[in-house]
Formats: C-alpha cells, structure tokens, sequence
C-alpha cells in the first residue's frame, strides 16, 4: 500500500490545511487516514481477559454524567443514555484535581454486569496524527480494567484508556514503537525489533491492566512483588478489521471527563481507583519511552 506524503513546502500539491504549519511536515485528513488503516494493530489478550475493546461511544450510552459532592452524595447532571458527547470537551484540565469531580457513571447496576465484558465486535482503530512530533497515536478503550492479578482491587475502576505511540522518520517510515505501561513505565522498542504481523505493530496486552507491552512475560508494574502478565495464548484482535477513526473528530475527544465512577480511595490520593480522562491533546503521543525487557 502506497500513501502520498508531501513535505510542506514541496513543489507538488500541498496537503489540505491543518492546524500546525509550524512543524516541517504535516498530513491531510486523507493522508493520516491512510497511514493510520496502513499500521492498524495487532493486539494479543491474555487467557484469562475478562474484559475487552469497546466503542467509547458505546460506554457513553451506558453511562450517567455525575458531580462529586463531599458529605451530599453525587448530584446527576444527566441520565442514562442522556450524555451530549459534543458537551464533554467544556469539561476542562481543572477536573483533574476540582473538589467536585466531573465523571462519568458506567451503569452496570442497571445493564448488567455484562457490560463490562466489552465487544470486540463494536470497537474502532482510533488514531491520532500529531504534526509536531510526527507520530501517530492508537488508542484502545476498555470498560472496565481489573488491575494486574495478585493487586485484589487496588487498581479496578470503570473505564480504561491505553494506547502506543509510531515514531514516523521525514519520508512517513515507521522508526519507533512506544508502549504504554502504567506510572511512567512506558517501554520503546525500535520499528526493527518491535514485533509485526504485515508490517503492522504487535501489541501483548496485560492481564486486566490491559498496559501495552512489545513481548509476552512478566512485567514489572510500581507494587513490589506484583508483576503484568502478557501472553500470546488468549484472543488475537486484528484493529485493521474495524473502522479507522480519526480520534479527533470524536465528539469526546479532548474532555478531561473521568472515564469512569470517582473511586474512594482519591480521597486518600489514591487515583487508581478513578476512571482515567481520556484522549485530548494533552493525553497525546507517547514521547518518553525505555527499551526495558520483561522479568
């Protein structure tokens, strides 16, 4: 598959405007889109995954938007199924630490614990081109993560954002591959070493955490003793066969909502308990990276 990629500033035709002029090289929507459908991932599961990709908009449907109060218990904002997505991005960086945190709801109490199971079947390759850094982002949403095993639920919450980052070189070549761990752990592998099917990113997917990591094994995560598990036995989930979503024309896109019920422990500073925020300009690229191996 071949894609025409012009450096700004080139004698043939000039790509459709973007945003970032200030970068040497950027892409139109068409082009970006056939770069993301060229690296779709290939993500392996674990076994024992219980909970798997769904469609974000999907897990909004399934959800109320809700106002932490201290001492007057959660005030609804809106109802189930009553989410105005386009509305979301108004939720800005100063949710991350309000006193009344803004969050989203998943409502399994009334869906069943079914929906916490995720559909494959449902979900979409979401991808991020950013100019500035050149690299293409993809996103993976989860419903709920269950923490790795041996954690109990120190690390459950609803709602789970993931994503590896494609280091491209000025002519669009794929030269790195940035796979996103927990806590700074962020592992990089170099496009040579990192593992591919069709010249397409691999990606193993920890047990329940569901960080990314480049070879199956034990990996090491920030509680002594408690290590990720990946393996290359469970599913086999090619994003190539869903539709190709630029994440940015997602009506969510750029919300500092939580993806998810205000966990009890934030009152302690815990945040693994939350749901995360989702993808916004400030939740990008993965630019720091260590070529670490598994244990």
């Amino acid at each position: 598959m071949s894609v025409a990629l012009d450096p700004v500033g080139s004698t043939t035709p000039a790509a459709p405007a973007v945003d970032d002029l200030s970068a040497p090289y950027c892409l139109g929507p068409a082009q970006q889109q056939a770069l993301a459908e060229r690296y779709a991932p290939v993500l392996y599961f674990h076994p024992d995954e219980g909970n798997f990709l769904q469609d974000p908009n999907t897990f909004l449907e399934q959800s109320t938007l809700r106002q932490e109060r201290d001492f007057w218990g959660d005030k609804e904002l809106h109802g189930l199924g009553d989410i105005p997505a386009d509305e979301l991005p108004e939720i800005g960086p100063d949710n991350a630490d309000a006193d009344g945190q803004i969050f989203l709801d998943h409502r399994e109490e009334d869906l069943g614990d079914g929906v916490r199971d995720g559909d494959l079947a449902n979900s979409r390759n979401l991808f991020l081109y950013d100019s500035g850094t050149n690299t293409l982002t993809y996103y993976f949403f989860y419903a709920y993560n269950d923490g790795p095993p041996g954690l109990g639920d120190v690390q459950n919450h609803e709602g789970d954002w993931e994503r590896i980052t494609i280091q491209l070189d000025s002519d669009f070549q794929p030269v790195e591959v940035r796979y996103g761990a927990h806590n700074g752990l962020n592992i990089s592998r170099s496009w040579a070493d990192a593992p591919q099917e069709d010249g397409r990113p691999v990606v193993y997917v920890g047990q329940g955490s569901h960080a990314s990591y480049p070879e199956p094994g034990e990996w090491t995560t920030n509680f002594p003793g408690v290590n990720d598990q990946a393996s290359s036995d469970g599913i086999r989930f090619d994003l190539a066969d869903r539709p190709t979503v630029n994440v940015t024309s997602e009506p969510y896109f750029g919300s500092h909502v939580l993806w998810g019920e205000r966990g009890s422990a934030q009152e302690f500073g815990i945040g693994d308990t939350s749901g995360p925020t989702g993808p916004s300009w400030e939740k990008g690229p993965i630019t720091d990276a260590d070529p670490r191996e598994p244990e």
